[in-house]
């Protein structure tokens, strides 16, 4: 690897927190970068271990669930992100605009006129007013009260998404296999308020400099959904310009580069951050990485992939299954077996490890 990109890469994996794995809290764990990508939820607990050493998936429960101190809703590019319940209020009024504009004509296709979605929004505070629900009881509540949705496509989805991205809803505990929606007012009703006007997108541009740098505003505007021009004008006094592996970028605060080797959750903001992937995977390797949507987790070595990854578990036992990309040398394969056996403590259950061949 060229130096520049192994410095690059170096800063890059300290500010996700993989190489300390400093947050001693969800909230912390999941603040490093804004929130971590959840609309896998097993993926998401698996993201706050990379990012904190002494975390246990029982603590991110307990933070979801009870302590309430992170939150589920669908903020960067309209994807489920856990939050630091603290960032709620203002992520959500700062992007929610955004993913209402990007999905108009995709509601108006499915049936949603602006008439329906309003008298949904008029029925979800009593339909949900007794707690946790799922869609389909939601969906139920709603054609009792006359808002009729055609359930045989993805309507029921975008309606609770236009009510996400106005505030009014979140993700509540899971039942089962099941999602649940709460009021987001009543699930966090000490939440704070946070930055207002240009101060929220000067700040989330502050937040994604701080975690992802070196990057550029194209990467900005990759990982948020949002336009980089004004964002990074609001914050430039505070960004240094730097070459990323020959692109125009940024960097905001010093980090020191440090090396190491992590088992990635599938999703994993670092794999979705930023437009350009080749320094972290070569081309050829891609495919086996990133299928369409699906994002797998990820062997990371100094900042590159290395290969990919599956958890096997069942109420007993688990086995993490690796599947290198390249012949590994006998240390990397070492620290594999250590990020294995963490995974064990984390989620507490005896926990083996497994290769297998390279694909072809």
């Amino acid at each position: 690897m060229r130096s520049a990109a192994r410095a690059v890469l170096g800063q890059r994996i300290v500010r996700h927190g993989f190489a300390d794995r400093p947050a001693s809290t969800v909230a912390q764990a999941a603040g490093l970068t804004v929130g971590v990508q959840a609309q896998d939820p097993q993926a998401a607990r698996l993201g706050v271990r990379s990012r904190a050493a002494r975390l246990t998936e029982a603590d991110v429960l307990h933070a979801m669930d009870v302590e309430r101190s992170v939150v589920r809703t669908s903020l960067m590019r309209a994807t489920i992100h856990l939050v630091d319940a603290d960032d709620v209020a203002w992520l959500t009024a700062l992007i929610g605009p955004a993913i209402a504009r990007k999905f108009q004509k995709r509601w108006r296709d499915l049936g949603l006129s602006a008439g329906l979605l309003a008298g949904a929004m008029d029925v979800l505070p009593d339909a949900l007013a007794g707690g946790p629900h799922t869609r389909a009881e939601i969906m139920t509540a709603l054609a009792d009260s006359g808002i009729v949705i055609d359930l045989t496509d993805q309507a029921p989805t975008h309606v609770l998404l236009h009510a996400t991205a106005a505030g009014l809803v979140c993700r509540g505990p899971d039942r089962g296999r099941d999602a649940t929606f709460v009021l987001l007012d009543d699930w966090l009703p000490r939440a704070p308020a946070g930055p207002r006007d240009d101060d929220t997108l000067a700040e989330l541009a502050r937040r994604f400099f701080l975690a992802f740098s070196p990057a550029t505003a194209a990467d900005f505007t990759t990982w948020s959904g949002l336009p980089a021009g004004r964002a990074v004008a609001l914050i430039r006094d505070e960004l240094t310009a730097v070459d990323v592996v020959g692109r125009p970028g940024f960097t905001l605060g010093d980090v020191e580069p440090q090396h190491g080797l992590r088992l990635l959750s599938a999703f994993d903001n670092y794999l979705v951050g930023y437009r350009e992937r080749d320094v972290i995977i070569d081309a050829a390797h891609r495919p086996h990485v990133y299928l369409g949507g699906m994002i797998r987790p990820a062997v990371l070595l100094d900042g590159r992939i290395v290969g990919t990854w599956r958890l096997m578990r069942t109420p007993a036992e688990a086995t993490v299954e690796v599947t290198p990309l390249r012949a590994l040398a006998n240390r990397v394969r070492a620290a594999i077996e250590a990020e294995a056996a963490d995974i064990g403590r984390f989620i507490d259950l005896p926990t083996a490890l497994a290769f297998t061949p390279p694909p072809s």
